[in-house]
């Protein structure tokens, strides 16, 4: 284990009952619009990556042979095993892992399913690549995730106050760059889609990674700058009750391994 998954095993530690109850983790069209990816036949053995509260999990596990779920925190383990035992879903289980060494053999599943956690890895590539070699030959690799600006400026700009709210984050990829690690990694394309429907409130999503309040002031300060002059691409606003939201862009990525 890394000195950047301690981090990270902190990070959701600290976060993992908010976090699970975040409307941007718990939202059932977006559970859905994912699952829906997966296009499932219903013998597949998968494997969730970054399972957190195991949302993902148990919405396949209702669709597939198996599932797995992995996660690097035990506190988030914890609700996602109290949540699938209070719904009886008995095809779905879940242990600790690194995303970057997988406990696994190679070829063990047919799918390899990962939301929102990319932008915490260190090593991306190695992540893909650790993904393709559990997976059979035609599986297939679903990736949901933020993504950056294609302009490095505005990209540093967005991962400048997403790490002072969470530090766990490393950086938000952008897309070009996902489509050349999921090549690199040996995957061949099958979809990919864009989506700027998740726009988390400011204070919620501060509040959910318990964030000290001079690094809180700065997010708020730098979002402002944002809403005014545009400096990332995520489009800071305010809704009708004066809360301030921006636009997490996600895209969902399929690939598959053909060798």
């Amino acid at each position: 284990m890394t000195h950047h998954n301690d981090i990270v095993r902190d990070s959701f530690t600290t976060q993992a009952k908010a976090f699970a109850a975040n409307p941007w983790v718990t939202d059932e069209e977006r559970i859905h619009r994912l699952v829906a990816a997966a296009r499932l036949k219903g013998d597949e053995r998968v494997l969730d990556i970054a399972t957190g509260p195991g949302y993902i999990a148990e919405a396949i596990a209702r669709s597939a042979r198996e599932v797995i779920g992995l996660d690097l925190t035990d506190a988030m383990l914890s609700i996602a095993r109290e949540r699938t035992q209070q719904r009886g879903i008995s095809n779905v289980s879940f242990r600790i892992g690194d995303a970057l060494n997988l406990p696994f053999e190679s070829e063990e599943f047919d799918l390899v399913v990962s939301r929102l956690a990319l932008h915490h890895v260190q090593n991306p590539l190695q992540a893909l690549r650790e993904m393709t070699r559990v997976l059979r030959h035609g599986g297939t690799v679903l990736i949901e995730d933020l993504f950056a600006s294609e302009h490095p400026d505005r990209a540093a700009y967005h991962d400048r106050w997403e790490i002072l709210r969470d530090p766990s984050h490393v950086r938000a990829i952008p897309l070009s760059e996902l489509l050349q690690l999921f090549r690199n990694a040996g995957l061949e394309i099958e979809c990919v889609t864009t989506h700027d429907d998740l726009t988390p409130e400011v204070e919620r999503w501060l509040a959910t990674t318990q964030t000290p309040p001079d690094r809180a002031a700065e997010v708020r300060r730098l979002l402002k700058e944002d809403s005014l002059h545009d400096l990332s691409g995520t489009r800071p606003f305010h809704d009708a009750t004066g809360q301030l939201h921006f636009h997490a862009r996600t895209a969902i990525l399929a690939g598959r391994r053909f060798r």
